[in-house]
């Protein structure tokens, strides 16, 4: 996919409420046709606006799915922010990824629209596209859970050991992501814990 140009954030009340709109519309069509029931023309019909009003805040339907795609990203990885709060130094890099990887499991399993939205984004976006890098906010997870365990990655190995961990993280969870059977989500965990804890930990 294309690097997008974001369009200027409104900031006047009206022009925030009809892009609210927009969103909350194609949220709607996603979650009840799916990806192909998102069109510039269902979004006005859904919204009840202009077709044309849809072109002053995005530059087409895919660029609405995007950003509904990185609102949701960003507010599951917020939840899981909030748990690591939670977990208490010491336990070991096994447990406190394993405790992140839940996390991260449950707050998008919770929210509404993150699954479809990922399937989405893996569908249009190459493996590297959707890939997080070490500087993205799941690297920071990790580093974050690192520190947590008190585990320091070699200097020489530091940037490459990152990018391996966070590519791994984030192509399994993805996978556990999907399944709907709590006790297999929970072996997939328990599996991706062990493959990072011997390479990481």
């Amino acid at each position: 996919m294309k690097p997008r140009t974001p369009k200027k954030l409104p900031t006047q009340a009206r022009a925030i409420e009809r892009r609210d709109k927009i969103l909350s519309a194609a949220e709607t069509l996603l979650l009840e046709g799916g990806p192909l029931a998102v069109t510039t023309t269902s979004i006005a019909q859904t919204a009840g606006i202009p077709v044309g009003s849809i072109y002053q805040y995005f530059e087409d339907k895919d660029d609405v799915i995007s950003t509904l795609y990185d609102t949701a990203y960003g507010e599951v990885e917020n939840e899981v922010v909030a748990a690591l709060t939670t977990i208490k130094p010491g336990l070991g890099f096994k447990d406190t990824h394993e405790q992140l990887i839940r996390a991260f499991w449950q707050a998008a399993r919770a929210h509404k629209s993150f699954r479809p939205l990922t399937r989405w984004a893996n569908s249009q976006r190459s493996l590297w596209d959707v890939t997080p890098g070490p500087e993205s906010s799941l690297g920071q997870l990790v580093i974050k859970t690192l520190e947590i365990a008190g585990v320091t990655l070699p200097a020489n190995r530091h940037d490459v050991m990152m990018l391996t961990a966070v590519t791994t993280l984030s192509v399994l969870i993805d996978q556990a992501i999907e399944e709907d059977d709590e006790a297999v989500a929970d072996a997939l965990i328990e599996e991706i814990s062990i493959l990072l804890t011997g390479y990481i930990g």
